[in-house]
Parts: structure tokens; C-alpha cells; sequence
């Protein structure tokens, strides 16, 4: 649901210059040109390493915006809601990524005037945010198969752009086949063992190819928890082709359910928006602060 606007009059851009193959560069100055024409002060940051969208939302919040406004993939952001020293403050995003999960869940515009209109429109949607260990997430940490996915892909980075980078990474994966053995345990207590994967996600659109079971939902303001049993390649890939088809549900060889908190426990990496997070064991809970985030106005 869609809060009251509070017009935005001071934007901070922070801009990954090389998302997007590059659009990033330019789409920066084009936003803020939008934003400014709309009466919006803006300002347009560009990053230059890993990390730099993180310190530079930290700096900002020591200084005058009325909301931050990442402009790259999730991985940015990620960033830029780790460095965020207060949640109250809104968070704005352009996608120019892989997937833009995050886009493709909340509509998000994807062309510069549109999203200019609806940045300088103000309206928000408040979304809860995870922590896992001492990091925040608004879209997914999975525990296993997809954390060695990310794991491997961190090995080999090299300058290759968009879906194709995660090609090698998956199909290494696949390959090689690693056994995890995880047990979850639930806030309520209830403990899920003998598990190969476990995703621990707010929003349903997975990687922009895959669609979660329909009970997941962003608004539901609880951790939604997929703990896979399969211990096959040919079951892994036979529940990621469900998920391409959109009949993916919970069964025998995938557990669903809904916390505030779990701990995952069990020798498997770990990653955060598709970023690798670290390796398990792990803790997870909400944040009890949600973050606003800027949406197009409702209809």
C-alpha cells in the first residue's frame, strides 16, 4: 500500500557508472536534468569501486537530502541500504542491472521520465528489510546451492555483463555438485533438518527468471522461508523449471514457511542480493525499522 506523498525537494543520485554496460554513465546526469526541471534539487554521485555506494549513503546521512536514490543493479541497492544509518528515510531506485529484481517486483519504471515523475511525486511503499549476520537485505539470502553459485562467480569475476556472467558460475555449480546438510531453526522453534538449500526471501520474482511460491509476498512484513530437500541435480533443475513456470508450491522436497527470525546452521556459503554474504552458521531477522521506498503514485 502506498503511503502519503511527502514531496521530495533534495535527491542525492548515487550512480554506478558501469551498470547496465555503461548506461550508467549517462543515465546519472539525465535523471538529475529530470529531477531538476521538476523542481527537485539533485545531485549525481558516481562510484568508483565495491563499497563506495555504502560509504557515500553513510556520509549522507550526517547531511541535508530528503531521500537517496541508487542508481545501478541490487547490488547497489544493497549498498546504499547497508550504509543508510536511519531507515526512516526514503530510498529511491533506477534499474540499470541484470535482473532489478527489485524493479520487477515493486513496477519500478525503467525510462527516465517516468521515473523522474514519480521520484519528485514522493509516494512511498514501506518494505521490511532482513539482516543477516550484521547485514541488511530486501530481497533474498540463500544458503547452499545459490551460495556457491555466487561464491564461484566472486572466483572468476571478470568483464563480462548481464546474465552471461552468471552462465560459468551456474553450470561449475552443476558440475561439481556440492552436498550441504542444513538444519533451520524458526523463531517459533520449529526445526527444519536435512536440508540441501534454504532461501530466506522478501519478494517473490527470483534472479528475473524464476517465480517463488504465491504466498510470498513484500508486503507481508515477515521472512519468507523455502527450504529445499532435494538432493539431485535432476530435482534441483526440475524445481527451477517451476519455477520458470510459475507452478513452483511447497511440497516433500521444498518446506515453506514465514518468521520473524531463523538461524540456518551447516558448513554452506551464503549470499546476500547476490552478493556473497559469508558462510553459515547463520542468524536471520527483520529489521524493526522498514524503509520507505519511492514508487510511481497509485492509478
Amino acid at each position: 500500500m502506498n503511503e502519503s506523498p511527502a514531496v521530495q525537494k533534495r535527491l542525492l543520485l548515487v550512480c554506478n557508472p558501469i551498470a547496465g554496460g555503461g548506461k550508467g554513465r549517462v543515465r546519472g546526469p539525465e535523471l538529475a536534468a529530470a529531477l531538476q526541471a521538476r523542481g527537485v534539487h539533485a545531485e549525481c554521485w558516481f562510484t568508483r569501486a565495491r563499497g563506495d555506494a555504502e560509504a557515500r549513503a553513510r556520509q549522507a546521512g550526517g547531511e541535508r537530502w530528503d531521500g537517496i536514490v541508487a542508481l545501478g543493479g541490487d547490488g547497489t541497492v544493497n549498498e546504499v541500504l547497508n550504509g543508510m544509518p536511519d531507515l526512516r528515510r526514503p530510498l529511491g531506485f533506477f534499474p540499470l542491472g541484470t535482473a532489478n529484481v527489485l524493479a520487477c517486483e515493486l513496477g519500478l519504471p525503467t525510462r527516465v521520465v517516468a521515473a523522474a515523475d514519480a521520484l519528485a511525486a514522493g509516494h512511498t511503499r514501506p518494505l521490511a528489510v532482513g539482516r543477516a549476520a550484521n547485514r541488511r537485505f530486501l530481497l533474498f539470502c540463500g544458503v547452499g546451492v545459490d551460495g556457491a553459485v555466487v561464491r564461484r562467480l566472486n572466483e572468476v569475476r571478470n568483464g563480462n555483463s548481464g546474465k552471461r556472467k552468471w552462465a560459468a558460475p551456474i553450470l561449475h555449480t552443476l558440475w561439481r555438485w556440492p552436498q550441504f546438510s542444513l538444519r533451520v531453526t524458526l523463531a517459533d522453534g520449529e526445526v527444519l533438518d536435512g536440508l540441501s538449500s534454504v532461501l530466506v526471501t522478501r519478494v517473490r520474482d527470483y534472479g528475473g527468471v524464476l517465480k517463488l511460491p504465491p504466498e510470498v509476498s513484500p508486503d507481508s512484513g515477515r521472512l519468507h522461508v523455502l527450504a529445499f530437500r532435494q538432493r539431485s541435480r535432476l530435482s534441483w533443475l526440475w524445481l527451477g523449471l517451476r519455477g520458470v513456470t510459475r507452478t513452483l508450491r511447497g511440497g516433500g522436497k521444498l518446506q515453506v514457511r514465514t518468521t520473524i527470525a531463523l538461524r540456518v546452521e551447516g558448513d554452506a556459503p551464503y549470499q546476500l542480493d547476490g552478493d556473497l554474504g559469508g558462510a553459515a552458521p547463520v542468524a536471520l531477522a527483520l529489521e524493526w525499522q522498514p524503509v520507505p521506498i519511492l514508487v510511481p503514485p497509485p492509478r
